[in-house]
């Protein structure tokens, strides 16, 4: 049975800490994200730092922060043991605490989805299924010729997909892997070679071609997170690559199915039991599981996501549609996007607005541009469809995936 190594837990931890001083000290984030964290990187207060380059300075707060996270995602409390992250300072020092606790207790793995609602949700994954799943994954890509030597991967392996592709297939298949930003900048330098499988998201696969980034001709790919455009696959096997494998998924459900050809339907993973047209059943735990998606199905085990289903929320005891509402707003002249969410902030009883301002009609403040948009809308929709809280950006906000993320995770940028 494969089990996670010295390095696997160090790069998580990394990960872990980043995201997480990431959301504490907004407008920092891409400088954790980029930093590239060793074993002997160490957290501590400010009273007790030397000016060591490997040093993280916290304060007493974001220690405990990072800490639950970490005991979160390795279930730490089912051996007693998260006190010890709170005693060593050290990465090395956590990741023994770490493999510790995994030796006689609880291997489950629980993840944060990383979505665009703004209440994140945490999911569990028994830890012999994430290795069924990469074990499948591993299976069916060199049932394609493939061969597999190297992992370079542009995402977090602290996401569910990063840890099944970066971190439980090289372990599985003892080879080596390279992540983040030496994974991009490995990548942007055609320094590639045969063999690779790169794990990425298609806003990075997207980078790549507008930069007509060449690739090895036995190099490969796997996409995922999102629907990665036909034209955008196509033009990276024009590039080099020898295919790029698509897998359907969430963080709930983990992988749901694979495909290595855009023009064909995915093959559901041995997992999941189709139930009716949009629910699975989970063949371990018989849990029933919703699809996010409008699904097609091709005959047994093999199915095509087609249209996002429609959210359909109440407020004040009425349905609305979101997605409708923000197409309305998008008529407006001065917006050239919209998002519409339930506005967690008001107990769910109303909706709030992201508005993308036309950089080439916008013209004065934040406040002018809404209040604009709040007297154009109210002959346009119901009392109960219009929103509450608006905010104003230059572009839809995203996370390390390329996934769109609530706005409210910048504050500054709010206008009520």
């Amino acid at each position: 049975m494969a089990k996670l190594t010295s390095s696997s837990i160090v790069d998580i931890l990394g990960a872990i800490i980043a995201d997480e001083l990431g959301r504490l000290r907004m407008g920092d984030e891409q400088l954790w994200k980029g930093r590239q964290w060793q074993s002997n990187t160490q957290i501590v207060f400010a009273s007790k730092a030397t000016g060591d380059a490997q040093e993280v300075i916290v304060d007493s707060f974001e220690w405990m922060s990072i800490a639950s996270r970490v005991v979160e995602f390795f279930q730490l409390d089912s051996s007693g043991l998260e006190d010890y992250l709170l005693r060593f300072s050290t990465l090395q020092q956590w990741a023994e605490v770490i493999e510790t606790s995994r030796e006689d207790h609880r291997l489950d793995i629980t993840f944060c989805s990383s979505g665009s609602v703004a209440q994140v949700s945490h999911h569990r994954h028994d830890w012999m299924a994430l290795l069924a799943e990469a074990q499948f994954f591993v299976d069916f890509i060199k049932r394609h010729d493939v061969e597999i030597e190297r992992v370079v991967s542009f995402v977090p392996p602290h996401h569910i997909y990063g840890f099944i592709f970066s971190v439980l297939i090289p372990e599985l298949l003892d080879i080596p892997a390279v992540r983040g930003l030496k994974a991009f900048s490995m990548t942007q330098a055609q320094q590639l070679k045969n063999n690779d499988l790169l794990i990425g998201f298609p806003a990075a696969f997207e980078q790549f071609v507008q930069m007509d980034t060449a690739f090895p001709p036995a190099a490969n790919a796997v996409c995922s997170t999102g629907p990665c455009a036909p034209a955008v696959l196509s033009t990276l096997t024009r590039n080099g690559l020898n295919s790029v494998f698509e897998v359907y998924g969430s963080t709930e459900t983990g992988g749901v199915g694979i495909r290595n050809d855009p023009n064909q339907p995915y093959q559901l993973l041995p997992r999941w039991i189709k139930q009716g047209k949009e629910q699975l059943m989970d063949n371990l735990s018989r849990e029933l599981i919703d699809l996010p998606d409008s699904i097609q199905w091709h005959g047994p085990g093999l199915f095509e996501p087609l249209n996002r289903n429609d959210e359909v929320l109440s407020i004040c005891g009425k349905s609305v549609h979101p997605e409708a509402i923000a197409d309305v707003i998008r008529q407006h002249p001065n917006i050239s996007d919209a998002r519409v969410r339930l506005n967690h902030a008001q107990e769910s009883h109303s909706l709030k607005a992201l508005l993308i301002a036309d950089p080439e009609q916008r013209s004065g403040q934040a406040e002018t541009l809404i209040a604009q948009v709040r007297t154009w809308l109210a002959d346009k929709l119901e009392p109960h469809e219009l929103p509450k809280r608006f905010a104003v950006r230059d572009s839809i906000p995203t996370n390390e995936l390329g996934k769109e993320i609530d706005w409210e995770s910048q504050p500054d940028l709010m206008r009520r």
